[in-house]
């Protein structure tokens, strides 16, 4: 565990383990365009039927949901190497099949190949734990918020790669070839953390008075901390989902330019991860919790802007605002829940999240088209607000045990130490001894 490295070797191996996983999830992130921008298109085709990218679609976050609080349990009793290696082997699968399903003309193929694919990216998007294990808590919005903005460069740049791949002319259909993204960048995390060393659990900041024993999930939920940034994030998730994913229709029944659409969608996913590095050390200098919440301001104000239907621009601010309102909450449950559990039950907290938020997007997706296929696009947008308004009051009522005082006096001596040491990588609670190694 981390008393039996010495600080000396901890810093770098912090820091190289960082860098690892950062890496591992810029990859692993490649693979999720694939499946949205092939493999919708590809299974109605398919199928002949466009219900058919609902199934697809439903399958994915339910395996999702499935993977993410089973991989994590996993990662709290053996190790957060194993369980992202297991995750990546899953996506690896994943494109596998993909391939062949189009290959052979498959629908039911391609339905199958979601189940590791949800399953694997819900794991891999556990990487975040791993990273917030070796970090103290007031640096861990800042350190979580490096592993998003990995994420943003592979998801933003797949699309330009699956356009390439699909006009190379090797013999095979247009779609077969750019599912060898996922096979391809599930293999690169693989190697990036079969590099790690040691666990990023053994490199875990001990928190005052941790307990040994990894708690149910039922008394993980009993912990108001726990219970507040899980529904605040569930939250911010489906307002994200059923906005956005109904947003491209309203525009072209608005004949709105598919130029102008494009944009729009494109601002949304810049305020989703562009700004999680600053976000991360702006809940850091104030407070975790102060920060999810002001997510779920930003998510209110963002609905209640695009449901005034005042044009491209509005939306898009409407958009854009929801976005960064999702970054916000989403970091801020993690670095929520990362502080209120140990590292024996992180993995799996985390996990559960994954779990409730993954399931809150299946029901938003099918809520969202049926509210604005009923009422239209101001309705739900509209309704979005509301429900977002009654989870923040909800929350806000729960009253969360402050930070002991002896606890905050042992974070500003730490912020000092790591003043006059410098860097980024240090993370000790305490310099090394003086006259031990590396002192």
């Amino acid at each position: 565990m981390t008393a039996a490295i010495l600080e000396a070797r901890r810093r770098p191996l912090v820091r190289r383990n960082t860098l690892l996983l950062v890496l591992a999830q810029g990859l692993a992130q490649v693979a999720f365009p694939v499946l949205l921008v092939v493999g919708s298109v590809e299974i109605a085709d398919l199928a002949g039927r466009d219900a058919a990218t609902g199934y697809l679609n439903a399958v994915y976050f339910l395996a999702a949901a499935g993977g993410a609080a089973a991989i994590g349990r996993a990662m709290d009793r053996v190790g957060r190497r194993p369980g992202l290696l297991a995750s990546y082997g899953l996506l690896a699968l994943a494109g596998l099949a993909g391939a062949a399903s189009v290959t052979a003309g498959s629908w039911w193929g391609l339905l199958a190949c979601a189940v590791p694919f949800g399953a694997g990216l819900g794991g891999a998007n556990l990487a975040r734990g791993a990273v917030a294990d070796m970090y103290p808590p007031e640096r861990r919005g800042r350190a979580v918020g490096l592993v998003m903005a990995a994420g943003t460069v592979g998801a933003v740049g797949s699309p330009f790669l699956v356009a390439a791949l699909r006009g190379v002319d090797v013999g095979l259909a247009p779609d077969v070839l750019p599912w060898s993204l996922v096979l391809l960048g599930a293999l690169g995390a693989f190697a990036c953390v079969l590099a790690v060393r040691p666990d990023p659990r053994d490199l875990a900041v001990p928190s005052p008075g941790e307990r040994d024993a990894a708690r149910p999930r039922l008394e993980l939920l009993g912990v108001p901390a726990v219970r507040v940034a899980i529904l605040v994030a569930a939250v911010g998730q489906m307002a994200m989902i059923g906005v956005m994913g109904v947003t491209p229709v309203a525009l072209h029944h608005r004949e709105v330019g598919p130029t102008a659409v494009s944009t729009v969608i494109g601002v949304h996913i810049a305020g989703m991860f562009a700004f999680s590095p600053l976000v991360g050390a702006l809940l850091d200098r104030t407070s975790h919790r102060a920060g999810l919440f002001a997510g779920g301001l930003l998510t209110l104000a963002g609905s209640l802007l695009a449901a005034t239907e005042a044009g491209p621009l509005a939306v898009g601010m409407g958009l854009f605002a929801i976005g960064l309102g999702w970054c916000a909450t989403f970091l801020g449950a993690t670095a929520v829940i990362s502080d209120a559990t140990a590292p024996s039950e992180r993995a799996g907290a985390l996990g559960l999240n994954d779990l409730v938020v993954s399931l809150s997007s299946a029901a938003a997706g099918l809520g969202g088209a049926l509210v604005f296929d009923g009422a239209g696009y101001r309705a739900l947008g509209l309704a979005t607000a509301a429900l977002v308004a009654a989870i923040l009051v909800s929350a806000a009522r729960v009253r969360l045990i402050p930070v002991a005082d002896e606890d905050r006096a042992a974070i500003r001596r730490r912020r000092t130490v790591e003043r006059s040491v410098g860097g980024l990588g240090y993370h000790g609670a305490e310099p090394p001894a003086e006259g031990s190694p590396g002192s």
